[in-house]
């Protein structure tokens, strides 16, 4: 008897599926609509006559009419589900019985995944069957992704892997800036996000030389006196006369400013503005050569490199990061073409915080190997093994079919954990904006590790129910997100009760800026925390709680509490670290590790972009006073009229 599995991926014409209808103008239609998409359709008009296909080959779908002479639809399904599969797809039609308790009672007693009354959209039928049967196919890998496993693509190679790839993600860019970056090619890259906004990033004989976007922020006044190039007494005075050139043009031609200096900050507010790109979203992109490419300010790779650290560990959320590499589990790693053990990339935070993990890496076996022997906290080994693989220091190798089936069991048990709380979105690893093809995408990569069917006959029994656990919610999530009207119907429940919680907790970080104002930091800190337990906060929001943990803090020199905030530092966006907020509370995390100097500059400039911030304002009187008395200063503790004194004392 022929089974309905096989373990491996085929091409879609190897993909057979029984339709058994005797109305024959129907059944002709079905069988068009099925071989049109790719599948190899098997058209019977008689029970027996399916019945006899089945012995003669492998089925792996079946498309079955209710009325059917001599056994009805009902019995055949579950027959040939006895014969064939337990887990074969089934989808019984019918234009007699239209009754939804028939239909119910049908698609319990027969285990069928669809019940379609006639007439029915052709399309549809394809849908149901396109999500049951996509794992099978063999889909190849994401253009831009297939680069990641080879040791040395060309120029040419990268370019057409690009505009290959008709869908990306927002979190996907940072790869392909570097592969055009690697590949020292000029031209310019298009980005159309799923909202319609159009971004463009020029690259000239490897180096970033333009990122134009909607983005009406300039950061350039701020950055000047964040740099020490200016005052802001001096920048005040340029923006009151009016814009009639460019800031940076007016400054040189007033002898504020050298032209090196307008190019260093130029540069700086270009990084911030291709930091935006990087978003969570969908993304349509291509790439055109051209040579004639104006430069605005210069990325070079090294620069890209510090960015591609900071976006790691600032923009790419963790859980992205594992969906990412599930498929690539069990691949070797082997060293990049850019592998060299004294390679920026080493010195900077990611990889700082994760000592001796490029050698490791191609010292193991597989990813999933490393994984398990990581000593150290999960996202940041994500994070730097991203970082490896983004400056191009390792790359993937072929996929070992060996497998540990109890550090296998172990990551299963895990990610069917993390499964269970992540919103479909998460489990699939894409966008809330994903277009249909992105979806199947990414179900068909995580189906062709993750799928029941891809494991080995002699697989422990608990691993093979883990692997149908786990399956079981990234199918519900492809079955949800691959069907428009439920996606919709998905993303109206899923925004309705999140804007819920973001409102309640805004409205609690409003109620703890109140009492940051006060100096109430304890009660600040429950409203902050209570806040994040309800939604995802947002810069701000993480900025006040550290603001409100340092000012609860009691023990001195406490090496994890400072770690942990400056992870949570570390963790603001670059475009959201231009703003006295920021810039206040770096200053308190410095002033608690007993970096005086650094602080004092921090809160300086909290004090430059907002002249009224009392709170600076006030550390930098503190600041002050300790200096003059030559000791430690503490508000609360310091010669009350010094304190006031220095205060309310005029500002010059």
């Amino acid at each position: 008897m022929y089974r309905f599995t096989d373990k491996k991926t085929m091409q879609k014409d190897e993909i057979k599926i029984l339709i058994v209808e005797d109305d024959q103008t129907l059944g002709r239609a079905i069988k068009e609509v099925v071989a049109r998409t790719g599948y190899k359709p098997i058209l019977c008009s008689h029970p027996d006559e399916a019945l006899s296909a089945i012995k003669l080959q492998n089925i792996h779908a079946a498309v079955i009419d209710c009325m059917l002479p001599k056994m009805n639809g009902r019995d055949l399904a579950i027959k040939l589900r006895d014969d064939v599969s337990n887990d074969l797809p089934v989808i019984l039609t019918s234009g007699i019985f239209k009754d939804k308790g028939y239909a119910r009672e049908a698609l319990q007693t027969t285990g069928a995944i669809s019940f379609l009354t006639k007439p029915f959209d052709l399309e549809e039928l394809m849908g149901a069957l396109d999500r049951k049967l996509s794992h099978l196919a063999d889909m190849p890998l994401i253009p831009i992704y297939d680069i990641l496993g080879k040791p040395q693509p060309s120029a040419r190679e990268r370019v057409r892997a690009i505009n290959e790839t008709e869908q990306v993600h927002g979190f996907d860019l940072p790869l392909i800036y570097g592969l055009l970056l690697d590949s020292s090619i000029s031209g310019h890259l298009n980005i159309i996000t799923a909202d319609g906004e159009v971004a463009g990033v020029g690259f000239q004989k490897g180096n970033i030389v333009q990122v134009n976007l909607k983005d009406t922020q300039s950061y350039f006044g701020v950055l000047l006196v964040e740099k020490g190039f200016i005052s802001p007494a001096e920048l005040e005075d340029i923006l009151a006369k009016g814009k009639t050139r460019r800031m940076g043009e007016q400054l040189v031609e007033a002898n504020v400013l050298s032209p090196h200096a307008v190019s260093i900050v130029i540069s700086e507010q270009q990084s911030i503005r291709l930091s935006k790109t990087v978003s969570d979203t969908s993304c349509k992109v291509n790439f055109i050569e051209s040579t004639d490419i104006s430069e605005d300010a210069q990325t070079d790779r090294q620069s890209y490199t510090e960015l591609i650290d900071d976006w790691a560990g600032s923009k790419l959320p963790i859980e992205w990061l594992k969906s990412f590499y599930i498929p690539w589990m069990t691949h070797t790693i082997r060293k990049g073409p850019e592998y060299s053990e004294t390679h920026r990339a080493l010195q900077l935070n990611c990889l700082n915080r994760t000592p001796g993990l490029l050698k490791k890496a191609v010292g193991s076996a597989t990813l999933d190997q490393l994984a398990t022997q990581f000593d150290g906290k999960e996202d940041q080994f994500y994070r730097a093994f991203h970082v490896l693989l983004l400056c191009r220091l390792i790359s993937f190798g072929e996929q070992k079919t060996s497998i540990n089936y109890e550090a296998h069991k172990t990551r299963l048990q895990k990610l069917n954990h993390e499964l269970e709380k992540q919103t479909h979105f998460e489990r699939l690893g894409v966008s809330s904006k994903a277009k249909e093809q992105e979806i199947k995408r990414a179900y068909h990569e995580l189906a062709k590790v993750l799928h029941p069917d891809k494991l080995s006959n002699d697989t422990p029994a608990n691993v093979r129910e883990l692997t149908k656990a786990v399956f079981s919610k990234i199918s519900t999530a492809y079955d949800v997100l691959s069907d428009p009207t439920m996606k919709q119907l998905y993303l109206r429940e899923l925004e309705q009760g999140r804007a819920e919680l973001v409102l309640q907790a805004e409205a609690l970080s409003e109620q703890a800026k109140v009492f940051l104002g006060k100096g109430d930091f304890k009660k600040a800190k429950s409203l902050l925390e209570d806040a994040q337990k309800m939604a995802a906060p947002n810069s701000e929001q993480r900025l006040l709680l550290i603001w409100a943990k340092l000012k609860t803090q009691t023990k001195t020199g406490d090496i994890q509490f400072t770690e942990t905030l400056k992870d949570t530092l570390n963790a603001i966006p670059p475009e959201d670290r231009h703003n006295s907020t920021y810039y206040f509370v770096k200053g308190l995390l410095l002033k608690y590790c007993d970096d005086i100097d650094n602080a004092r500059k921090c809160f300086d400039h909290a004090v430059a972009i907002d002249p009224d911030f009392i709170d600076a304002r006030r550390e930098v009187n503190l600041l002050k006073l300790a200096k003059q008395n030559n000791k430690p200063t503490d508000l609360l503790r310091g010669d009350l009229k010094d304190v006031v004194g220095l205060l309310f004392k005029k500002r010059k």
